[in-house]
């Protein structure tokens, strides 16, 4: 935390103060907002990727890759406002702007903030009333404190807000590490944000809304925030994209990252797609391209590692299917897309909604993925027949746990261990690419328990595995326990699915993170279920969209090298194979892994050289 003086602190409430009367008095006019969205991975990580990150190079040195999904948050609160009120809406996303620049000289990402926005304000001529920061993940936490510092140096009569699922969770930390923030909104923003800019006097409404958090709320101990949930969600109109450039989510590198689609790829355009969006536009769709939506909010589920009710409640609300369909068919005359990722929290609720939604956007020849909205236990024959037949290549599964005891007992997963087999099998049946989410590290998991989920995952026989640290989000259940417990060996805030900063009762933190790079190589290569099953050319495809992420894995070049001798493509078998004796020769990084499984890779080197 920022170390503050009290003198400081005296003088910049009294600035807040000053500058809120001042807006307030101007308040008729002031419409205009400014959004800003951190870079989703923290700036060493960033210029410095750890080993078991996936990687983007840029003027041949490699960056940690960043996760560049359309904010569909911030696109929503835009077209609230918009139609409500006369507002002017503009939004600078630094994962874009990161992905975009083709050099990264930098000594930290303020100078790269300050940079764009100056370049901002010289080209546009920006003078934003209101400056919103958004953020939904922890890593990003920094970055909205370093954010609010540069807008409050370059738009100094601006109201600094900031929301999101992070900011909703950490509202003490970050008001305690940034005098700069005016106010943090308390879960979903739409009807608060509006309520803000209608209100008369601005400080007056922040200091008496439920929906706003302050320093000055927080300093008298009135902490009783509120959510303000929109319950029919059509009452939000069609999203703002125009404040985005669409163009720039389509750089992101961690789309797809492991997926195999390819062998798949059947769909026709149809009958519906031509009448809801006219037959001139499918020839034009000539390149993948996929947007997300979101069809409802909430999850009634309490499964401890998840924080997503903390902006969005457990209760669930909807968007109707005739204006999913709607949105869709605007998105595809638009922006030609041809698939949409679904990123609901839970989207298996009600009883035919989800075949309803499935079955009319496998008509519009849209391709569909899911993020991690499908409850497996109601993945059924049926459903995954309609899945097929509507355009679904590949499924998310959201595993967690090859341990039926941490299933129950840590995670409060409503998930038996024995519908996983059933639903995986019933997948490959079908022809549906498995992606599994598994998560080791929970507080109370034991190395027995790991064992146990190391065993029963490599009878799965699924496609492919994504193995997580388990990270206790702020606004978590664990997250809680872990406080509770003290548990933090590492600040809270530095949790990012793939480093530890937990030590448990039986578990430290570098035998946590160890083990979640041990079980990748494990699984998705020694015991790659693909090449189990003789399925060599989807295996092949498989390993080599793990080096296109990351190019330097020795692993993956031996296993790609196996698949296309296999296939009959000896001239590639013999190229993957000298690129891993290349990388091993240089490193090694590799070493601990091809002895502990006795994986052949310097016999077969050995063999090349001789050759």
């Amino acid at each position: 935390m920022n170390d503050v003086s009290e003198p400081n602190r005296f003088k910049q409430k009294k600035l807040r103060s000053e500058k809120r009367a001042v807006f307030s008095h101007r308040a008729g006019n002031k419409n205009s907002i400014l959004f800003l969205l951190p870079p989703n991975i923290e700036f060493q990580d960033f210029i410095n990727p750890p080993k078991n990150i996936s990687t983007i190079t840029k003027n041949g040195k490699q960056f940690g890759s960043v996760i560049t999904d359309i904010p569909l948050g911030v696109i929503s609160l835009s077209a609230y406002l918009k139609k409500n009120l006369d507002v002017t809406s503009t939004c600078i996303d630094f994962n874009v702007e990161l992905n975009r620049i083709e050099q990264f000289n930098f000594d930290g990402f303020i100078p790269f903030f300050t940079e764009n926005l100056v370049q901002e304000i010289q080209s546009h001529n920006l003078e934003p009333d209101y400056v919103a920061i958004s953020s939904l993940f922890s890593p990003a936490y920094q970055s909205v404190v370093d954010l609010a510092t540069v807008a409050r140096r370059l738009f100094p009569s601006s109201l600094i807000i900031v929301g999101g699922n992070l900011p909703t969770s950490t509202y003490r930390e970050l008001l305690s590490d940034s005098e700069e923030i005016d106010a943090i909104c308390f879960g979903e923003g739409e009807k608060a944000l509006l309520n803000l800019f209608k209100s008369e006097d601005k400080q007056t409404y922040l200091e008496n809304s439920s929906s706003w958090i302050t320093h000055e709320k927080l300093a008298t101990d009135n902490n009783n925030f509120q959510h303000d949930f929109i319950w029919d969600l059509d009452e939000i109109p069609y999203l703002d994209y125009d404040i985005l450039d669409i163009d720039g989510y389509k750089l992101n590198p961690t789309s797809s990252r492991y997926s195999v689609t390819s062998k798949y790829q059947s769909n026709q355009p149809g009958q519906a797609l031509e009448e809801a969006i006219g037959s001139d536009v499918s020839d034009e769709r000539l390149n993948f391209h996929s947007m997300p939506i979101m069809t409802s909010r909430g999850c009634p589920f309490k499964c401890t590692f998840c924080a997503s009710h903390a902006a969005h409640g457990r209760a669930m609300r909807y968007h109707s299917v005739d204006r999913v369909i709607e949105d869709v068919c605007r998105m595809i005359k638009e922006y030609k897309i041809t698939g949409v990722v679904i990123q609901d929290d839970h989207f298996m609720a009600g009883k035919r909604r989800p075949y309803d939604i499935v079955g009319k956007l496998g008509e519009l020849n849209q391709d569909m993925f899911f993020q991690n909205a499908l409850a497996i236990y109601a993945l059924d024959p049926e459903f995954l027949k309609l899945l097929k037949a509507s355009g679904v290549n590949e499924l998310v599964l959201p595993v967690e746990s090859g341990s039926d005891r941490v299933l129950r007992e840590e995670m409060r997963k409503p998930l038996k261990l024995s519908k996983i087999p059933e639903v995986v099998k019933n997948c490959r049946k079908e022809g549906i690419y498995t992606d599994c989410n598994v998560i080791i590290g929970m507080p109370g998991e034991t190395k027995q328990d790991i064992i146990d989920s190391r065993e029963f995952l490599k009878t799965l026989y699924a496609d492919w595995f994504r193995i997580f640290v388990a990270t206790p989000i702020p606004g978590s259940e664990m997250h809680q326990t872990v406080l509770q417990k003290n548990l933090y060996k590492i600040p809270p805030l530095k949790g990012n699915y793939k480093r530890a900063v937990i030590h448990t009762e039986h578990l430290t933190p570098e035998f946590i993170q160890f083990m979640t790079y041990y079980m990748n190589i494990e699984l998705n290569f020694v015991f790659n279920s693909n090449m189990r099953l003789g399925r060599y050319d989807i295996a092949l495809e498989s390993f080599e969209n793990v080096i296109g992420v990351k190019s330097n894995h020795a692993i993956a070049h031996y296993y790609s090298s196996i698949c296309a001798e296999k296939i009959g493509d000896s001239a590639k078998s013999r190229l993957h194979l000298q690129t891993a004796e290349k990388i091993i020769k240089s490193t090694n990084f590799w070493d601990v892994f091809i002895d502990d499984f006795s994986i052949p890779l310097k016999k077969s080197l050995a063999s090349l050289s001789q050759a």
